[in-house]
């Protein structure tokens, strides 16, 4: 059923050749999410004219026990893969992600040039210290029960494993290691998200993350919202404020008010 879904969404974002810009965007979802996580972002950038690609990352949308066989280079390929048909003819290419998706997007970034990022929620570290020992446990406990949500609109619909794969939080471990201490290698400009009272990743690593990327940067501090600031209450605010930084980075005017 997802997969149908997805491929239907990816068919509805490409819009006309005439509309389209010189930027395209590649949004990743969460951790054990779907594309319905970053919605919000890219109806706003496809409904102004934008080609968005929103892949289903590998072993989601199926089971949890799809994750056990997966590690952090079998979700990195499958994004850079998409990455890639993006750029192709030279196509300059924005990267965003949520939470995990994030991590990836940084991830990306070290491996690729992508033009800018946006970096939603950020996995650089996780509140629950027991995420520290998954990389040694997942193979005798395989799935643990979710944590309860942070989410204020708890009919925005996000759909995530429960319980979660261990595998998938011990591989997140991994992709936070690689990147956390190489973020003044990137340079290209970043538009940071996050909830102030995120329960899941700590508010001050977003602002860690501001500080210590290499380019410029731009943030926003959301009150009122959880962890899932694409999909929870404030996700207009989001997707509009993504919309307005993917414009300035593709050179595009602000529009004037009638």
């Amino acid at each position: 059923m997802w997969r149908a879904w997805v491929f239907a969404m990816a068919a509805r974002l490409r819009p006309d050749r005439s509309r389209r810009r010189d930027a395209a965007v590649l949004l990743l979802h969460g951790l054990t999410g779907t594309p319905q996580d970053m919605r919000s972002v890219a109806d706003a950038l496809a409904d102004d004219g934008y080609t968005v690609s929103v892949p289903l990352l590998p072993g989601r949308g199926t089971c949890p026990a799809d994750m056990d066989c997966l590690a952090w280079d079998d979700w990195m390929s499958c994004a850079l893969a998409a990455y890639d048909d993006l750029a192709a003819g030279d196509r300059e290419v924005i990267v965003g992600g949520l939470s995990a998706g994030a991590t990836m997007a940084l991830d990306l970034a070290l491996r690729r040039k992508p033009a800018a990022l946006l970096l939603f929620a950020t996995a650089l570290a996780i509140r629950n210290r027991f995420a520290y020992l998954t990389p040694y446990v997942w193979r005798v406990v395989r799935t643990w029960p979710s944590p309860a949500s942070d989410m204020v609109d708890l009919n925005a619909g996000a759909s995530c494993y429960d319980p979660i794969p261990l595998r998938a939080v011990a591989e997140l471990i991994t992709g936070i290691s690689r990147v956390r201490g190489r973020l003044g290698e990137i340079t290209c400009p970043a538009f940071v998200a996050h909830a102030v009272r995120d329960q899941v990743v700590p508010v001050s690593d977003a602002r860690e993350l501001a500080r210590r990327l290499g380019g410029p940067v731009r943030t926003l501090f959301l009150e009122g919202s959880g962890h899932a600031i694409t999909v929870d209450v404030r996700r207009r605010d989001v997707a509009a404020a993504s919309l307005a930084f993917v414009r300035e980075i593709a050179g595009v005017p602000e529009r004037r008010s009638a």
